[in-house]
This record gives structure tokens, C-alpha cells and sequence, in this order.
């Protein structure tokens, strides 16, 4: 049909369609102009060569124009038709197409099988001008689309193991949510990950350093501190132990041990130590795991209840308190006594009650004088317990660092001491019981006091689910780790259950809203992990050199500031909505404008050439081949639909995912290197946004 047609018979054979039954589509064609005496390019619409809509587009900023047309099927011919170029007194006019949606389809002007047949009239559509599709169109001619299928959104079945799996692991490898999905449940895949045996992997690994010569030991000039937070993210990319790894780091937080103290820094095969510790228990019993970490050389050393020494009346020396006092307030049973759901109990006066005194601090610091690093019996003297440490070097290491801490005879405090006088749950520890003895008494009493229990539960969900969970949801998971089931208190595999398999955790949950989300900020290392196995980022050193990277996030692994750890779990951000509603947000302590600027320059790094550095080039790069196969089909929102599902589980809002659309359509070009930039900056606007931040 000419350009001249009269406007009402250019609607004739759409109108016809629609009168004889055809199913009709709605079409959206994003396009603006470039004027010419204040008259924008006139546009044809056709479908299967059908004219459906005359367009006048004067707009000079992109707008949308949506028009009836009949059903779109995959393979359909869309063309766009520029009917009156024209230029005059310096001024030219021009078409410019962003994009054609309708449904779960986009198409870019730019797709591989877009082209622009130059011509006016029947030449428009003859083939033998064209060239490849692109945005701008300087001629009159058509921009002839072949429709792509509609992008296949993934199933609720799909949608919830993703976000199951973002919440008890580091996020799921290309697969695996469907996987889950149609194979397994989540009960069974908690039953099928706590089956995977525990391993020695960062002792091993720094072991390995080690045996590369005397250079990679402790004081060595190859010597690198490094290697135990690039294992921890060769674990995070590529471990199949998900849950253990993201229960150590749960773990970690409360437990903490800091190489950040330079007082560790020739000791990190004993740091190594610590973090298989966690591993090893994250199922296990958290009374095994406490006493474990007490006698480990690195947390004595971090807390300084390595080489304690016992009191002296005559100089007025008391023993180090320490230990004793976040052993209390940060590892077992907080500073003020709670009620089972995990709400503080309060006195007469209205006022929290305190769970230990500072009398209680000073009982517990005797139990833990006495203790220094393993070498054998015969050589546990006063000399050895104040100032021998172990040799590294090959000939001489003996790999004490790895053994638990010894009681030296005649260092340890012999005085009676009570803890919790005056209180229910006193226990009395006599001084002329073996130091192996009162410590167990002591790390008992801890283990049964009534705060423990909510106390863990409470700090566990934060660091899976939720930040401010229901005093229901604390109470639940607190029975668990009072009772697994079979009269066993501290069971960390029951606990860690009941946080993910409780209905309030979320990932069930079929309806989101971002604004009133009951979720939790995503600290710096949840969201790269999730990066790294959602895009299968490899590292061609093997190393996972990207360490420093995190530096500026205020979250390097292993290098917490402080023994509070990378934010504290009571942090309230001032000034917010979340203060007025007595919440709290941890992850938000280390949010400012620095971290959140640095953000998003790694979110474009880890969009284009990737983390790290080797030497050469980028040490950690993701693979966004599958992304790429999914543009070449020519339906953008293909990609858009993956990333939403892949980054957000599909709570990504309709506003970000237009955000993506629009921002693959800035980009020009229609070869395959453009093809990736297109998916390179949908990734970083996705990865950048404060939506992905949100679990």
C-alpha cells in the first residue's frame, strides 16, 4: 500500500482481521526525530506486509507509541517504514527506533536479523539496498524485523529454589536452581549438603604454600596473607558444600578471629586452623565448637588468653580479661538476659536486666590463665609458656599451630571462683580442680544458660533471612537448638534448619514488594558471591587474586576491623525509617558514600573485564556467553528475563527491567562485540542498582 493511501483505508485490512476474529497483540515502538520545518519523519507499521498504523513522530526525545496489530508470532516480518526523508536550510530529517516490545518480546533495531532496505515505495522492500539494522535511520527506507519467540519465563518452582538457594549458600551455578526445582526439594538438599564430608581445605591449602620452599613460609619473601581470603572465594565460585561454607561464614561473624590483628600475621596456618574449625562444626554441636575455638592458637592470640598469666596479690597482676569478656557478651549469651523469643527481659523498673557483671569477667578470666601453645609435655615450663613460639621453618615445624592450646603446669589460677552469683544459674568452680576441668565447667555453664539459645538463633536468621525477625521466628529456631528432636541441645545442623525452613525465611514466598521487603541488606561478599556463581566466574590463575577489591566495600574476608566483627548485629542506621520502627540493619554500618560509590565501580568491573588482577589482566571473569546466545535470538527482554531471574529471583521491579532495555539499546554497533556490550552494561545496571543490594 502506497505512502499516499488515505489515512481511514490504511486501517482497511487491520480492521478486516479484527472483524473476521484475528487474535490482536498490543505493539510498542519506542522511536523519536530529527526535525525538519517543525515536521518529524512519518512512519508506516506493517506486519506480514499489512500496513497496521500511520505514524506522525515529532517527538524529539524517545517515546513510546503503542498500536493494535495481529498476533506476533515467532518468524512474523515487522517492518518500520520511513516514508519522507527530506533536508533543508541545514536541518535533516531522521528516524531514530530504540526498540519494539510487545509481550515478552523486545527487539533492538540492532538484532542480528534486523536490517534497513534503503528505498521509498516498493523499493523500500525489494532486497537490494540494505544493510545491517541499526537505530538510525537517515533515508527513506525500512527497518525490516523478523519477530523472535517470546521470551519463556522461568516457573514459580523455579523462582523459589533460586531464591532458597540464594539464601542458604553463595547463590546457584547456572542450573542449578532447575535442578532443585524438578529434582530435589529444599529438606533434601539441607539433608544432601550436611551429608558432604568437612575438610582441612584452608589448612591444606596454606600447606601447599608452604611446601612450594622456605620463600612462601612465614617470613619468607614470597610470604603472602592473601592466599586464605583467595581460598575462601576458590570455595564461595567452586565448592559443592554451599551450606557449610555459608553456615562458617554465619559463624565467622559471631566467632570472630581477625587477620587484621598484625599479632597473626606469621601465624596463618593457625588462622587456617580457626576457619576449618568452623567449617568442620557448622553442623556439628556449638559446645564442641565453643571449646574448640577457646583453646585455638589463633583465637588466643587475637584475644590474648594465649600465655595468660595467673594473678599475683604480691604485684598486684591480674590475668588478662579479654577472652573471658567476649566470650560472654559476643560469643554465648549477650549483655543483657532475653526471654526465649529473643526479646530482653527487664527488671521492676523497666530497666534490661544484665546477664554478667564484671565480678563474673574477672571468675572467668582465671579459668583461662594458663594456656599456651601445644609443644610437648616435657617442655611445658614457665620460660616456654611466656616466650617460646613455634618454628616455621621446614626442618623445624612441628605444626603445633594446629593443635589445641596445653595447660602448663603452675601457670594457672588456682582460686575458687563462681560465675552468675546470686543468680539461678551460679555455677561454682573450685580452684583445686585441673585447668582442663574448670574450663569445662566454665564453657558448661555458658552452653546452659538460658540466653544461648535465642541468643545464636537470633544472630544465625540475621545472617541468613532476615535482620529483624518475628520474636515467633526466634523463638522457633531457639527450640531447635535447645532440642534437635532427640534431646540434643547446641545441634547446629537442626538449628541452621529451622532458620531456612521456617515459613517466615521468605524464599516460599509467591509476592514481593522492594519497598516494605522484611528481607535484609546483602553485605559486600553475598552480593559478589552471588555474581561469581551466577555467571560461573573462573580465575585463570586459579588464584582468585581479587582480595584488595574489597578493601574500599569495608569487607575483607578475614580482615575484619574489630572483634565486633565487619558491622555489629544490634546496629540501628540513625535517622531512618528503621530507627523510628526500633529495627536494625548490621550490613548497613559499612555503608556510606565511599563503600556505596565503590560499588558500583566494581559492579562495572565485574560487568566488563572482571576482579582482580593477576599480573596481566583480570584475575576473576565471568562468562556471558549464555547471555550473549540469548541476544542473538533478537528478543532483548530473553536477557532481561535471565537477569531477573538469575540476579533477583525474579523480584526485579518492571522499572529496573525497563532500565536494562534501554540501556542495551544505547549501544550500537551490530557485530558480536557489541552484541557482548550490550550484555555487559544490562549486567552492570542490574548488578548497580540498589535493588540487588535487598534479599
Amino acid at each position: 500500500m502506497a505512502a499516499s493511501t488515505p489515512p481511514r483505508l490504511a486501517f482497511l485490512p487491520l480492521l478486516l482481521a479484527l472483524c473476521a476474529g484475528a487474535a490482536a497483540d498490543t505493539l510498542n515502538l519506542r522511536a523519536y526525530g530529527s526535525l525538519v520545518q517543525g515536521v518529524g519523519p512519518s512512519v508506516e507499521v506493517r506486519v506480514n506486509g499489512t500496513l497496521v498504523r500511520t505514524l506522525q513522530i515529532n517527538n524529539t526525545s524517545a517515546q513510546t507509541f503503542s498500536l493494535e496489530v495481529p498476533t506476533l508470532v515467532a518468524g512474523a516480518q515487522v517492518d518500520v517504514v520511513f516514508t519522507n526523508d527530506a533536508a533543508a536550510n541545514g536541518e535533516d530529517r531522521n528516524l531514530y527506533v530504540d526498540y519494539l516490545s510487545s509481550g515478552a518480546t523486545t527487539v533492538l533495531p540492532t538484532a542480528p536479523t534486523a536490517l534497513i532496505d534503503r528505498g521509498k515505495g516498493a523499493a523500500a522492500f525489494d532486497g537490494v539496498d540494505t544493510r545491517p539494522g541499526q537505530s538510525g535511520i537517515y533515508w527513506n527506507a525500512a527497518l525490516r524485523l523478523r519477530w523472535p519467540a517470546a521470551a519463556t519465563a522461568p516457573s514459580p518452582a523455579v523462582t523459589q529454589a533460586t531464591r532458597f538457594l540464594l539464601q542458604a549458600g553463595f547463590g546457584p551455578r547456572p542450573g542449578e536452581a532447575e535442578t532443585l526445582a524438578s529434582q530435589s526439594s529444599p529438606t533434601r538438599w539441607i539433608a544432601d549438603q550436611m551429608a558432604l564430608p568437612p575438610s582441612n581445605d584452608f589448612v591444606n591449602h596454606i600447606q601447599a604454600k608452604y611446601a612450594l620452599g622456605a620463600d612462601y613460609r612465614p617470613n619468607g619473601s614470597k610470604y603472602q596473607t592473601r592466599w586464605l581470603p583467595q581460598r575462601f572465594w576458590a570455595g564461595v565460585a567452586q565448592g559443592q558444600d554451599q551450606l557449610r561454607r555459608r553456615t562458617a561464614l554465619a559463624l565467622h561473624h559471631i566467632l570472630m578471629v581477625s587477620m587484621a590483628d598484625s599479632n597473626l600475621y606469621h601465624h596463618q596456618r593457625a588462622y587456617a586452623n580457626y576457619l576449618d574449625i568452623l567449617n568442620r562444626h557448622a553442623f556439628g554441636n556449638y559446645r564442641q565448637l565453643i571449646e574448640d575455638i577457646a583453646l585455638s592458637p589463633a583465637m588466643g592470640i587475637y584475644l590474648s588468653h594465649i600465655r595468660n598469666r595467673k594473678e599475683d596479690p604480691a604485684t598486684g597482676r591480674m590475668p588478662d580479661e579479654n577472652f573471658a569478656r567476649e566470650l560472654m557478651q559476643l560469643f554465648t549469651i549477650g549483655l543483657h538476659e532475653l526471654n526465649s523469643d529473643g526479646s530482653v527481659r527487664k527488671d521492676a523498673n523497666g530497666q534490661p536486666i544484665e546477664t554478667y557483671t564484671n565480678a563474673d569477667v574477672m571468675a572467668l578470666a582465671k579459668v583461662f590463665t594458663g594456656w599456651s601453645w601445644a609443644f610437648p609435655d616435657n617442655q611445658l615450663t614457665e620460660s616456654t609458656f611466656r616466650w617460646k613460639s613455634p618454628d616455621y621453618s621446614a626442618a623445624a615445624d612441628t605444626q603445633i599451630d594446629l593443635q589445641r592450646m596445653k595447660a602448663y603446669p603452675g601457670q594457672a589460677s588456682t582460686a575458687d571462683v563462681v560465675l552468675f552469683a546470686g543468680k539461678p544459674n551460679a555455677v561454682a568452680i573450685p580452684g583445686s580442680a585441673a585447668p582442663a576441668q574448670r574450663l569445662k565447667l566454665a564453657l558448661d555453664a555458658l552452653f546452659q544458660h538460658p540466653n544461648m539459645g535465642p541468643f545464636v538463633a537470633k544472630q544465625l536468621i540475621q545472617r541468613f533471612t532476615r535482620s529483624n525477625p518475628s520474636p515467633a521466628y526466634v523463638q522457633r529456631v531457639a527450640a531447635a537448638f535447645a532440642n534437635n528432636g532427640r534431646g540434643v541441645r547446641g545441634d547446629l545442623g537442626a538449628t541452621v534448619r529451622a532458620v531456612l525452613l521456617d515459613g517466615e525465611a521468605g524464599w516460599a514466598q509467591t509476592t514481593f514488594n522492594m519497598a516494605s521487603s522484611p528481607g535484609k541488606l546483602r553485605e559486600p561478599v553475598l552480593r559478589v558471591a552471588h555474581w561469581l556463581r551466577a555467571f560461573d566466574a573462573r580465575s585463570p590463575s586459579g588464584e582468585f587474586q581479587m582480595v584488595y577489591d574489597f578493601e574500599p566495600l569495608a569487607q575483607m574476608v578475614t580482615n575484619a576491623p574489630s572483634v565486633f566483627g565487619y558491622f555489629r548485629p544490634g546496629y540501628t542506621p540513625p535517622g531512618t525509617v528503621i530507627a523510628q520502627q526500633g529495627g536494625v540493619a548490621p550490613e548497613f554500618q559499612i555503608v556510606n558514600e565511599g563503600s556505596t560509590a565503590t560499588w558500583v565501580n566494581r559492579a562495572e568491573s565485574m560487568a566488563g573485564g572482571g576482579l582482580g588482577w593477576n599480573g596481566s589482566s583480570a584475575d576473576v571473569v565471568a562468562d556471558y556467553t549464555p547471555l550473549v546466545n540469548l541476544l542473538n535470538t533478537g528478543n532483548a527482554q530473553a536477557v532481561v528475563q535471565r537477569l531477573n531471574q538469575q540476579l533477583y529471583a525474579g523480584r526485579m521491579s518492571a522499572a529496573l527491567q525497563s532500565a536494562l532495555i534501554e540501556a542495551m539499546a544505547g549501544v550500537g554497533g551490530n557485530d558480536a562485540a557489541s552484541q557482548l556490550n550490550r550484555v555487559r552494561i544490562a549486567v552492570y545496571v542490574a548488578l548497580s542498582a540498589p535493588e540487588f543490594n535487598i534479599q
